[in-house]
């Protein structure tokens, strides 16, 4: 996918250079027209920080990775124990600080939940693009005026590599992730109804994963408790009977259900 940097005056775009190789891509100002018949991404940096467009859908607003979204808040607000993503973790079982890694972490928001509930979470993110803007919305939140949303953000830290690579330089470590949660990319659904903005975005931004199996392989040779590996659509008993390697059980959520693989033995659901 293309990249172009559409930049204000006189922001300083320099430490994009550890995410990306700026001087091969195109920066234009803010008053200098893109070019009419470019059909990739933008990438937005001013001072308000980073955000993300795509010049075929100029009537929505670009993507700006926010923990302070009112919808993230709504989220937090309302989340519990019970809640699927938080049940699948153990939050309901273990006691805190649980140390989570987060293998795709993506825009970030299943990581604030769970920071924000006391874990301490690693976030591993490939995708150059989404690692610089996970980056900047973690350096605008803790230089916030909000001290509770600081100490989640500061129980948050970000890797920019891939999973696989990064499981396998802590594999043989003492110190292991006790939860290793995986939310690969699905591919794009094939319905007439439009799919959210942000998810459109990452579907461009992150390609469907191939290599599930590879990276649930590594989760589990490396979790210290439990792998947790997201899913599209509602639970079926069915298909978690036929699943290699078989899950212990599932966790039902409203349009994804978490499938759970325990690695100490011990547990019980």
């Amino acid at each position: 996918m293309q990249l172009i940097i559409q930049k204000r005056d006189p922001v300083d775009i320099s430490l994009l250079d550890e995410y990306l190789n700026i001087k091969e891509l195109p920066v234009f100002l803010d008053n200098e027209a893109v070019p009419e018949n470019y059909s990739g991404l933008i990438l937005h940096c001013a001072e308000g920080g980073l955000s993300i467009s795509c010049s075929g859908n100029k009537s929505a607003s670009p993507t700006q990775i926010n923990f302070s979204s009112d919808s993230l808040q709504y989220r937090l607000n309302t989340s519990k124990r019970s809640e699927g993503l938080l049940k699948a973790i153990g939050l309901d079982k273990y006691s805190l600080p649980l140390h989570i890694l987060d293998g795709t972490a993506g825009l970030g928001t299943d990581a604030y939940i769970m920071a924000a509930m006391g874990c301490q979470v690693s976030m591993v993110e490939k995708s150059p693009i989404m690692a610089a803007l996970l980056n900047d919305g973690l350096k605008r939140g803790i230089n916030s005026a909000d001290p509770l949303q600081k100490s989640y953000l500061q129980r948050m830290t970000l890797h920019f590599t891939d999973v696989i690579s990064h499981l396998k330089g802590i594999e043989k470590s003492a110190i292991k992730p006790d939860v290793i949660y995986l939310d690969p990319m699905f591919p794009a659904r094939e319905k007439s109804a439009k799919v959210k903005k942000d998810m459109a975005l990452m579907q461009k931004l992150l390609p469907a994963n191939d290599n599930v199996a590879e990276m649930l392989d590594m989760a589990l040779r490396t979790a210290g408790k439990r792998v947790v590996l997201k899913r599209p659509g509602k639970a079926k008993p069915k298909a978690m009977k036929q699943a290699s390697p078989r899950p212990e059980f599932q966790v039902p959520g409203k349009a994804c259900h978490f499938q759970v693989y325990l690695t100490a033995r011990a547990d019980s659901q």
